[in-house]
């Protein structure tokens, strides 16, 4: 491998293997899905069909990635922290028993924050934060319209915020 190519690499989590297996398994879940999904009516395919296409398509973007640019070794660790896997769990945990009592909207922004401040290695600036809670916004919102408004699936309003 090149120095060019070397400096390009994407560092293994892992090991090398298992950084091209994982979207290989995503892509053969995925279209395992797809193919399950002929024996539902069209309306009800709809949705499993989008998500699964857009798993093969990350996953085929994230092989080919691989493929071009090389995986090197990462370090044996692996990186990451168990405090801040911890806080995943116990983040995504919260979400998932709030969602039926405040509605998508609110927990999607909530968890979102949360989740934000588990994973931000780097300072704080007013900058960063815009940023990020613009994109937060954005990125629920986008997901709100998909779900609710493309998809056709009906998203829990809350039991506190139902009048």
């Amino acid at each position: 491998m090149t120095a060019d190519k070397s400096m390009r690499a994407v560092p293994a989590a892992r090991s090398r293997a298992s950084e091209v297996l994982l979207p290989v398994l995503f892509m053969a879940g995925a279209g395992l899905c797809l193919w399950e999904t002929r024996q539902m009516s069209q309306l009800g395919a709809v949705f499993p069909a989008v998500i699964s296409a857009g798993v093969m398509v990350a996953a085929a973007l994230r092989l080919a990635q691989l493929l071009l640019r090389g995986v090197i070794e990462g370090s044996p660790a692996g990186g990451g922290s168990r405090p801040r896997r911890l806080a995943l769990v116990g983040v995504m945990s919260v979400w998932a028993l709030a969602l039926p009592w405040l509605g998508f909207l609110l927990t999607g922004l909530g968890s979102f924050v949360a989740l934000m401040a588990v994973a931000q290695y780097q300072q704080w600036t007013r900058k960063r934060l815009a940023g990020h809670l613009l994109a937060g916004c954005l990125l629920v919102a986008f997901f709100y319209v998909l779900f609710a408004v493309v998809l056709n699936v009906p998203l829990p309003t809350g039991r506190w915020l139902a009048a």
